[in-house]
């Protein structure tokens, strides 16, 4: 066999940015060598099939397994382009892809490579995300990443370019550069990018000559923190590639391909979760810690976040990195960790999905409930879905926020501190966050809203109950000129439960509430309710304990029973007079043999009865 040609291991300097003058300690970590015959090796690689033009009227049929369109001889892969009739299309070629065989987050990825000739030919080294997790659930929105473009009526020209939403061809603004390599055609070149946090670098053969940097405003202009795979192919005609004809003459064309190299940066950070199990389930209510280890080969780390989805849950600066709640709400949680290094490069661990409870149903988005005193951020609604985490009456997320495959609009604010706020708002919209207050009392509530002209008004109600009336402030003449807008008196019992925002009119943003404690009061008297009412317990299902709250509007006799599936009186939880106020009942769990109970609240006006229940 020839030797390869060796490998470049580069030390790569930022050349735009000073900020980011550091060294790349490459270690190989996926390649192919194409040291064998025959097919592409099915370990690394998949094929994209078909003729349907792929987005861009192109004219080709990819084929798979067919060795006429790519095969392996001579330790070269050869991507091969033919005119010729195939499942309706006049030319056949071959796309080959990494996807789920070969997938990165940040590293270099380099090709060493020859280019096909001709009119008509459009080959391409690019990559493109394995999940489709942003905006649209499409392109632009989840990124594409193009290390090498050449169309065959402009001989030599390289073109590097990142198709984002913020900025792709669809829009006329796509950000790329570009190399004349006079011999791309007759001699073979190394393609690469090197990835980071902060940056794509594009290379080649060692000149860096392009770059794009992460603007550090969400996923609209840096869709590049999760995992791409490569993509080899020869387009024929297109939009692009096609702009001059198709030279017919040319065929067959070959696109060669000495090697694929991947490496990591080994001096990047390294995390891993360590806890829970991958797959774990809970009962509901039980502790739930989260645990990592990470460490950096030529720094220190400088933190650990603790992610659920695209939320942080906590962040740790020192080990051991964990983070814990002694009582895990019901729901289904994405859990991952992030570590971030002196030199803010950043690395992922992998996500472990847990269940605590029987049911993927409410939850907090943060696995533990929101504190009161405390701040609720607006984009960390309730997990659940529509109609149970919140209420949305246009589809889809038209902001550059994260969340984005529910219908909340979520966008990046400007507002102190950073982070995301709720838009686009709709009279009759909701959003619901499960809350644990920790003090009966009055409490002062401040919103962070904006809006233009017309202002904002919107309530909050505590299981269903107003506890605000409406709020309303006048327009803050800009949809990111943010004001604080006040509510005193809110009067709060103590113990979990599910606030509800409710907007309403239309057209304005809210960024968080914060609640603030201004006195205790001993009992729930001070609250005086205007009706009955009977709340769904928590948790349910239950384990050793749950906790039932009803409401009160008036002095009266209460009687509230607790019953079995078959109707028959287990326990009386509540016996006696009662005066006006939110009641709070612990049933001790411990007693109760598992299965379906009912308890029903009674008074000489009222009658009330809900269900529940008993974990094994």
């Amino acid at each position: 066999m020839r030797p390869k040609h060796a490998a470049i291991f580069a030390i790569s300097v930022g050349l735009f940015s000073p900020a980011v003058l550091q060294a790349q300690d490459w270690r190989l970590v996926w390649s192919d060598e194409f040291d064998y015959t025959g097919l592409p090796d099915d370990t690394r690689w998949d094929y994209d099939v078909g003729g349907h033009g792929w987005g861009n009227q192109e004219s080709q049929y990819y084929t798979r397994n067919r060795t006429q369109n790519a095969r392996v001889e001579n330790d070269r892969l050869i991507i091969e382009a033919h005119r010729e009739n195939y499942s309706g299309a006049q030319y056949t070629s071959a796309r080959l892809v990494s996807r789920n065989k070969g997938d990165w987050l940040y590293g270099r990825i380099e090709v060493r490579a020859k280019l096909p000739t001709g009119r008509g030919t459009w080959p391409a080294i690019w990559m493109l995300p394995t999940d489709w997790i942003y905006g649209n659930g499409g392109w632009p929105d989840n990124g594409e990443i193009d290390i090498m473009e050449h169309v065959g009526y402009d001989a030599g020209q390289i073109h590097a370019t990142v198709h984002v939403n913020k900025y792709n061809h669809q829009r006329g603004n796509q950000r790329g550069g570009s190399i004349t390599v006079a011999d791309a055609q007759t001699a073979f070149h190394v393609y690469a990018i090197e990835w980071t946090a902060q940056q794509i670098d594009f290379f080649i053969d060692g000149t860096q000559y392009f770059q794009y940097r992460n603007e550090g405003v969400g996923w609209t202009s840096w869709p590049f923190d999760h995992p791409f795979h490569l993509i080899l192919n020869i387009a024929i005609g297109g939009s692009w590639g096609g702009a001059q004809g198709i030279d017919n003459s040319i065929f067959p064309q070959r696109f060669e391909i000495d090697y694929v190299r991947v490496y990591e940066n080994q001096g990047a950070p390294r995390v891993v979760l360590t806890g829970p199990e991958p797959g774990a389930t809970l009962s509901a209510g039980a502790p739930l810690t989260i645990t990592a280890e990470a460490s950096d080969p030529d720094g220190v780390i400088q933190h650990v976040d603790f992610m659920q989805g695209e939320g942080v849950v906590a962040t740790v600066k020192e080990t051991p990195y964990a983070w814990r709640t002694d009582s895990a709400h019901p729901g289904c949680y994405a859990i991952w960790a992030r570590g971030t290094d002196d030199h803010e490069l950043v690395s992922h661990s992998d996500t472990v999905h847990v269940q605590v409870g029987d049911t993927c149903g409410q939850a907090p988005y943060l696995i533990a409930p929101h504190a009161i005193p405390g701040v609720i951020e607006a984009e960390h609604y309730d997990l659940g879905g529509p109609n149970t985490g919140y209420f949305d009456q246009d589809p889809g997320n038209a902001g550059d926020g994260i969340r984005h495959h529910e219908g909340v609009d979520i966008q990046t604010t400007t507002d102190a501190g950073g982070g995301y706020n709720v838009g686009w708002v709709i009279e009759q919209e909701w959003l619901a966050y499960t809350v644990d207050v920790k003090e009966t009392g009055i409490y002062t509530v401040e919103a962070r809203v904006a809006s233009g002209a017309g202002g904002g008004r919107f309530a909050l109600e505590m299981g269903e109950v107003d506890i605000t009336g409406d709020i309303s402030f006048p327009g803050t003449g800009g949809w990111q000129n943010w004001v604080s807008v006040r509510k005193e008196e809110v009067r709060l019992n103590a113990g979990q439960g599910v606030l509800y925002i409710r907007f309403r009119v239309r057209d304005f943003n809210v960024n968080k509430l914060t609640f603030t404690l201004v006195q205790a009061t001993d009992t729930d008297a001070d609250a005086q309710p205007e009706s009955f009412d009977l709340s769904a317990n928590y948790p349910n299902p239950f384990g050793s304990e749950t906790r039932i709250t009803y409401t009160i509007p008036r002095q009266t006799t209460v009687m509230l029973d607790l019953y079995n599936s078959l109707g028959q009186r287990v326990t009386t939880l509540a016996n006696g007079m009662h005066q006006p106020g939110r009641y709070h009942v612990t049933v001790d769990g411990r007693s109760l043999p598992s299965g379906i109970y009912f308890y029903r609240l009674h008074t000489p006006e009222a009658r009330h009865m809900r269900m529940m229940a008993r974990l094994p």
